[in-house]
């Protein structure tokens, strides 16, 4: 009997004791508004979602903002994406939708089917993700009533284009006065007004004083792919007057300023 025991323990020390399996980490998850960041790629600011009913009875869920939540980017080129659509290609909803109780999107969709929203502007998403990859991606609706924009004037430096190809998808830090530096996203719906009056000259070039109000913002009409030209062209940060959406991280509107007008 004390040489089995003994065997036994020389084989214990040998082998060391037997390891339990390896226990996959849970996913994290991310409410917020997604927008492109490059082939395959994806930047979110997680907000805090509380689940809710909206109009027409649909769940869905309302955003408010997390302290301390930083931007992450991740990749979704392998993730499962489903629409809130009833199929992958819809533009928009059509008045029918494809809801869980949950108040996700239902539909099973491709990664490609989520590039192809992202050309139409941000989306409002749950993301499941583990280190740098979106594993699972649901949509969610943002129901018929819009965040509540917020203006400022300030200093706005262009960072880059948000995503390759025909798609209009900017970046910006705009500083408020007294406030502090925030990243902003902007795409094809977005506001340009201009004391200039020809759209694509540069900033603050051969503009007329008749097309500025009393604080100095521009009148001139003029689209977001002329907007991403000229701010392309900038060597330092410019003053603004800027529309935009706090939780979505999005412009709606930008006017060129000048307080010599």
């Amino acid at each position: 009997m004390r040489l089995l025991a003994s065997t036994a323990i020389l084989i214990l020390i040998a082998t060391g004791p037997t390891a339990a399996p390896a226990q996959a980490s849970s996913p994290r998850i991310a409410y917020g508004w997604a927008w492109p960041d490059g082939a395959g790629k994806l930047r979110i600011v997680p907000r805090a979602a509380k689940l809710v009913t909206m109009h027409y009875g649909i769940k869905s869920y309302r955003l408010k903002p997390l302290a301390g939540a930083k931007e992450i980017r991740l990749d979704y080129s392998s993730a499962s994406f489903y629409r809130t659509s009833v199929t992958c290609d819809a533009r928009d909803n059509g008045g029918k939708y494809a809801v869980s109780a949950k108040g996700l999107g239902k539909t099973a969709c491709a990664p490609g089917d989520l590039a192809f929203i992202f050309t139409l502007g941000p989306t409002l998403v749950r993301i499941a993700y583990d280190g740098t990859k979106a594993t699972t991606i649901h949509q969610f609706w943002p129901g018929v009533a819009t965040e509540r924009l917020k203006t400022a004037f300030g200093a706005l430096r262009y960072l880059g284009d948000g995503t390759p190809g025909p798609s209009i998808s900017g970046i910006v830090s705009f500083t408020p006065e007294g406030g502090q530096p925030m990243k902003l996203g902007y795409d094809e719906m977005a506001g340009f007004t201009r004391i200039t009056e020809v759209c694509s000259a540069d900033w603050l070039t051969g503009g007329d004083p008749r097309n500025a109000d009393g604080e100095g913002v521009g009148s001139i009409a003029c689209n977001a792919r002329q907007m991403t030209a000229v701010l392309k062209r900038l060597k330092h940060p410019v003053l603004v007057k800027v529309s935009y959406s706090p939780l979505a991280g999005g412009i709606s509107r930008l006017w060129e300023v000048s307080r010599e007008a």
